[in-house]
């Protein structure tokens, strides 16, 4: 039987036919690097082959292509991918004192098939150039804690924060499908900052947005880092493929881009809006992105069979049983874009538009007035005909209202006219009770 003599060790073990070195080392306890655990996915467990290396197996393909990556010299031999058909002597890699501590044989991280979510304000540098810093923190937080909240429900890990980006990553932990929900992250985070401009042109006279690009590739996972700071994370080239992604969106011009790879995973639950063939830094030739416009999760599609019907013009769609609006008698529900309120008034029940034209604030909790058919935007005080979206009052402010306000807005020039807003109607909704749950329709030509 062929022997290796393992140094620094000086010890001979037996090596079996078409057994490896690395295995030879495990069975006989013999310490040694092996940071992907023997897969042939890095050169951690090289060894120089000082005697014998003709009776060292051929280079494999996985072998020859590491090596060509690594910095080695002639006579260096992965552990992992070499086997012996007769004596040799290998040294095996102690260079410093850090490696002799971490000799070991277990796997220094894991690698998977994840979803990554790179995130990016757009704008935001002239939109905090004259906000004090407290205004700054105040605004990003409120900003953050929308975006992790959608990350979270959609079992995503927010890995990272990167000035005003957001780094996600989606199946770290064996999460089922985490494509597709990484897909419906970045979809509705978009809806979570396209509700959130009211309130920053609100309080701030200007807004802000975001782009954001999902990818679907191999990484490593595992502890990263030492000490107090060691995490939990992952890297590889498909984190780096993700923050290509999310940048074309500039190019393009697009809020949601998903590359080819997240396409082909998950395109039977797609609606895309375009796609497009780019260059992108790194990466040889042209790659293809899509731009997503809505995505159903594989859970929800038996659920559209159940809760949507065409009729008449219409889509219409389930929202809740008629007793839940006893205790609850304004709610809200999205459909794709829309977003919209449907209130209860007496025993009849009435749909519309949950942002106030004016300036997009939530009509919910606004006043009802069953015998004018009014229902009040209690921010400015402006209301509606519930029945028809007709305007009744705009921006039924006292003179004092209206003077504190401006003076409120003044602090910054782009605020000035958000008072002088010409009235504009508010979108309603036809209803119907089916099986003692409400439905809501809306008009074809309002779907996208």
């Amino acid at each position: 039987m062929s022997k290796i003599t393992f140094l620094p060790d000086n010890k001979i073990c037996d090596a079996p036919k078409n057994i490896t070195i690395l295995e030879v080392a495990k069975k006989n306890k013999i310490p040694h690097v092996a940071a992907c655990g023997g897969e042939g996915k890095c050169t951690t467990c090289r060894l120089l082959i000082l005697e014998g290396i003709e009776n060292c197996s051929e280079e494999t393909d996985v072998e020859q292509a590491l090596i060509n990556q690594a910095h080695t010299t002639s006579g260096f031999r992965l552990a992992c991918q070499t086997s012996i058909n007769g004596n040799i002597t290998a040294r095996r890699l102690v260079l410093d004192s850090d490696d002799i501590q971490h000799m070991s044989f277990d796997r220094q991280g894991e690698s998977k098939k994840i979803a990554i979510i790179f995130s990016d304000i757009r704008g935001f540098t002239p939109f905090s150039e004259k906000l004090t810093p407290y205004d700054v923190v105040f605004i990003l937080n409120r900003y953050f804690k929308r975006m992790v909240g959608v990350i979270e429900k959609n079992h995503g890990h927010v890995d990272n924060y990167i000035g005003d980006g957001i780094v996600a990553i989606f199946g770290m932990n064996d999460e089922k499908n985490p494509a597709e929900h990484a897909v419906k992250a970045a979809l509705e985070m978009v809806d979570e900052m396209d509700d959130m401009k009211p309130y920053l042109k609100t309080m701030y006279g200007k807004d802000f947005d975001i782009g954001v690009g999902v990818h679907w590739g191999n990484a490593v996972v595992g502890d990263i880092g030492a000490g107090q700071s060691k995490k939990y994370t992952a890297i590889g080239d498909a984190m780096n493929f993700a923050s290509r992604v999310e940048s074309a969106n500039k190019q393009f011009k697009s809020r949601v881009l998903i590359s080819d790879e997240v396409y082909n995973e998950v395109k039977d639950l797609l609606v895309i809006k375009d796609f497009m063939r780019t260059m992108v830094k790194g990466i040889e030739g042209r790659v293809t992105l899509h731009e997503v416009e809505q995505i159903h999760l594989t859970n929800e599609l038996k659920q559209l069979e159940d809760n949507q019907k065409l009729s008449d013009g219409y889509k219409w769609n389930k929202c809740s049983k008629v007793d839940t609006f006893e205790s609850e008698e304004q709610q809200v529900f999205r459909f794709n874009k829309e977003t919209i309120l449907i209130i209860k008034v007496g025993d009849e029940f009435f749909g519309v538009d949950e942002k106030c034209p004016h300036m997009n604030l939530s009509m919910k909790g606004g006043g009802i007035n069953a015998e004018d058919g009014t229902i009040n935007c209690a921010w400015h005080n402006t209301t509606f005909c519930y029945k028809t979206g007709d305007v009744k009052t705009w921006l039924a402010l006292s003179n004092t209202e209206k003077f504190m306000a401006k003076m409120f807005l003044k602090s910054n020039k782009q605020a000035v006219g958000v008072l002088d807003v010409e009235p504009k109607k508010i979108e309603i909704y036809p209803t119907q009770i089916i099986d003692d749950f409400v439905w809501v329709g809306i008009s074809q030509g309002n779907q996208i």
